[in-house]
């Protein structure tokens, strides 16, 4: 009998046993866990700036909105942008931000003789063409800021944040640096000794580059040669040319192919400088809708007749035509973002989505100049003014 209650209580002990073990288990995991947890939203919170965007959000929805519109007087508008879901405006001597209920979040001069300014989500860089300064930041934060050594010609942002910037060279027509999305280290650099660099541009995996540049062929006429590299290897991968053609405007899509357009041709490229579809036209682009990180484009011609009109080309993945539309008055300006396409002319602003169709026709009393694709709504800057277009 003593032998079977010994059995008996050996059996409850391991059985709590086993229970304990149980529990610390579930514990252990439990706390593995919410560590990961922890881990995963501060490198979240460093690597997507999360407080930053945070901040941004308080900052806009705070008390003290001026409305629209506002009042940029007595400054000569040079560009208008966005950053994140704001609203920015370049002036000859300022650059501001504005939230989209007209609260002014920013305001800083520049001092650059001819500031240009590029947009990435919430980055931003501004730089003076011609100049020797570049400045890359946030709202609420300047990023990074550097003097060259030799005069900049072009400079851009990628998806990511990776900066590109073109510079002329003592030895070399120009010069191609590249700098990691953090702006510790350059990570690649290419001279061109007979070319002249017009247009670089990262793609957001930081391994892919393409560069388009201008040379004069034997007889003369433009040639526009784009080319491929990789950072990891800084070797190229390959080249194309296009004769008789002057780059505009050059974006990589969301394949990681490049979206080129020229005044006489359009193409996209593979990494390989591969053509996947090519688009010839006899008329002079006045604009191009290009976006970087989306399928297609949108070339705009002017048909010069006594009651001016515009056309617009939309263009598919391979720059196959999708649609073409015309639009009554004199082209004055046009932006793009990831959904829609805007084109204003002679005081309507007409909104297109990706396959042609317009969807909203707006009118506007203002006397814009530039306009610029909210998270919502259309804004136009005028010679006085930041406002938004109604319909």
């Amino acid at each position: 009998m003593a032998k079977k209650e010994q059995n008996e209580f050996e059996a409850a002990r391991k059985k709590r046993r086993r229970k304990f073990a149980a529990q610390r288990t579930r514990k252990f995991i439990g706390a593995v866990l919410l560590i990961g947890i922890l881990l995963g939203g501060i490198y979240l919170f460093i690597t997507e700036d999360i407080g930053g965007i945070i901040g941004d959000r308080i900052a806009s929805s705070a008390a003290g909105s001026e409305g629209m519109p506002v009042d940029i007087s007595g400054m000569t508008v040079k560009d208008t942008f966005s950053a994140g879901e704001y609203i920015g405006v370049m002036t000859d001597s300022v650059y501001y931000l504005f939230a989209e209920n007209g609260k002014q979040l920013l305001s800083e001069q520049h001092g650059f003789a001819n500031p240009v300014v590029e947009s990435s989500g919430r980055r931003f860089l501004i730089y003076d063409q011609g100049g020797n300064k570049l400045i890359v930041r946030m709202r609420d934060k300047i990023l990074f800021e550097k003097e060259f050594e030799y005069k900049i010609i072009s400079a851009s942002l990628s998806e990511e944040g990776t900066l590109s910037v073109v510079t002329s060279a003592q030895r070399y027509a120009s010069q191609l640096h590249i700098f990691d999305k953090n702006y510790e280290e350059e990570i690649f650099t290419w001279s061109a000794s007979n070319e002249y660099i017009v247009i670089a541009k990262v793609c957001d995996d930081e391994k892919m580059i393409a560069a388009a540049a201008l040379s004069a062929s034997e007889s003369g006429e433009m040639v526009t040669t784009v080319h491929f590299f990789t950072t990891e290897a800084a070797v190229e991968l390959g080249k194309k040319e296009f004769k008789g053609a002057s780059v505009l405007s050059m974006e990589f899509d969301n394949n990681g192919d490049v979206k080129l357009i020229c005044d006489t041709v359009a193409a996209v490229l593979d990494k390989n400088a591969n053509v996947l579809g090519r688009r010839n036209y006899s008329d002079v682009p006045i604009s191009a809708i290009n976006v970087q990180g989306k399928e297609g484009a949108v070339i705009i011609f002017d048909r010069f007749t006594e009651s001016r009109a515009a056309h617009a080309t939309f263009l598919g993945e391979n720059f196959e035509e999708i649609k073409t539309v015309s639009m009554s008055g004199k082209y004055i300006t046009s932006d793009g973002n990831l959904s829609k396409s805007a084109i204003y002319c002679s005081g309507i602003a007409y909104i297109f989505n990706s396959e042609g169709e317009c969807t909203a026709k707006l009118e506007s009393e203002q006397d814009a100049i530039l306009i610029q694709l909210g998270k919502e709504s259309l804004f136009a800057i005028t010679r006085d003014e930041l406002c938004e277009i109604l319909s």
